[in-house]
């Protein structure tokens, strides 16, 4: 038990894929724009190196919120990544797991909106109050798009979505709109570029994060890397789950290749798509993306 909750596939486990998944994506990134991209250490290398530099609190914030929320959305990231299977094998599942990863899940966003709002830089107020916007649209949008297979398996228990794909099939097929949809969402979640509206570096330099330094910024960084990581598990259970129902070697290589598929597809998305303007973005998802995401879900229960 000891060994499974903190090395494999516990914390330790996902925090070097969240190195890796990060390394993979700023080369990736490179590449589509021409250029070399770092070598696969660097995201280790700027993790120790912000741990070393000197932990600034600007005038008029809460030195003891500012440290507690990075460490709050990453105790609640590592804390969902160990109720998500990988591979066929998990720390701790139970019924209404799903329910509690989503919960945990979304608790991030509304810590990196406080991050900002505790700050008295207008650049971190404002990323913030983008963010706190951008929340009530892709998070609806990844929260009924992923519950589409949850209900076509009548559970909210991931081991139990996952079994019922290895008898009526892999979710991905017939839910194919939903998983382009929930791929959507999670970057959204992620402030991943075309949806990087809240740390915007032409407008609004690092937005929330702009203040931080140090010990904090580099929990900030790694708690949205492991978020990354255990989203992207969380899509392959949900729409391809039925293909990991036993642990062995040959089925987790299998689950970490689509991982960096899916890795990749964010990846891509990031590098050919311009940035939206905020009322862009709630005009797509409120007119467009959850109306489709609704259309889905009412596909699976007349189905």
């Amino acid at each position: 038990m000891v060994f499974s909750a903190y090395v494999f596939p516990g914390f330790l486990f996902i925090a070097a894929l969240s190195f890796l998944f990060e390394w993979i994506d700023r080369k990736m990134i490179a590449g589509f724009h021409g250029r070399v991209g770092p070598p696969f250490y660097q995201p280790i290398a700027d993790f120790f190196k912000l741990l070393g530099k000197e932990d600034i609190t600007p005038l008029d914030t809460s030195a003891w919120l500012a440290a507690l929320l990075p460490l709050t959305a990453l105790a609640s990231v590592a804390t969902a990544a160990a109720s998500i299977p990988v591979g066929g094998s998990t720390v701790a599942g139970f019924q209404g797991d799903f329910v509690m990863v989503m919960f945990l899940l979304s608790l991030p966003s509304l810590l990196y909106f406080l991050a900002g709002w505790i700050c008295s830089g207008v650049y971190s107020t404002l990323g913030g109050n983008r963010s706190l916007l951008q929340y009530f649209s892709y998070e609806v949008l990844f929260t009924l798009s992923v519950s589409g297979t949850a209900i076509a398996s009548g559970s909210w228990s991931l081991e139990e979505i996952i079994n019922h794909q290895a008898t009526a099939g892999i979710h991905a097929i017939p839910q194919v709109l939903g998983l382009l949809l929930a791929i959507l969402g999670l970057i959204g979640k992620l402030k991943r570029a075309p949806f990087d509206i809240p740390k915007a570096k032409s407008e609004v330099v690092a937005g929330p994060l702009t203040e931080y330094s140090g010990k904090k910024l580099a929990a900030w960084y790694l708690s949205i890397n492991v978020q990354s990581v255990t989203g992207i598990f969380l899509l392959i259970n949900c729409f391809f789950g039925g293909w990991f129902t036993a642990n062995n070697a040959g089925q987790l290589g299998l689950f970490l290749l689509l991982a960096v598929l899916l890795q990749a597809v964010l990846s891509l998305v990031s590098a050919i798509y311009a940035r939206l303007r905020i009322d862009q973005l709630i005009r797509l998802t409120w007119r467009v993306l959850i109306p489709l995401t609704l259309v889905q879900i009412g596909y699976v229960i007349l189905a």
